[in-house]
């Protein structure tokens, strides 16, 4: 059975009944494998459950890398602000989802062309992480 995020980092619910606390007493119930993309950007954002978050951003850029919860791409973006030890660790995975990113901006057909260089950007920073 997986583990959840309670008992992996042996936190206990908050009291509160603001956003925040709603959606943090929510996550902390869930199995790892259950988090959502916006449970993963929300924790690397809030700097919570960060290697647990990390693990679960090179799934979801592995499946989809213009991933996002608050606009397409943002997982790519919260990629770059990865230890580089993890981005090291995970070079096969990283690398992998570069070049993933690289077809996808080749082949998407982009509304805006800043849309694309931020994101093109993006995957080159990444890029820079793992050399």
């Amino acid at each position: 059975m997986e583990e959840k995020i309670k008992d992996k980092y042996e936190c206990d619910k908050l009291v509160g009944n603001d956003t925040l606390v709603m959606w943090y007493n929510q996550v902390i119930e869930k199995n790892i494998g259950e988090l959502t993309i916006s449970d993963v950007a929300r924790c690397i954002r809030q700097k919570l459950f960060l290697d647990t978050a990390y693990e679960m951003l090179l799934v979801y850029l592995l499946h989809d890398p213009y991933a996002g919860d608050i606009y397409a791409g943002e997982l790519m973006e919260k990629a770059c602000e990865v230890d580089s030890d993890f981005i090291i660790k995970h070079k096969d995975s990283v690398s992998e989802i570069i070049e993933h990113a690289q077809q996808f901006i080749d082949n998407h057909t982009w509304e805006f062309e800043e849309d694309k260089i931020e994101y093109q950007e993006a995957v080159e920073r990444l890029s820079k992480l793992i050399k």
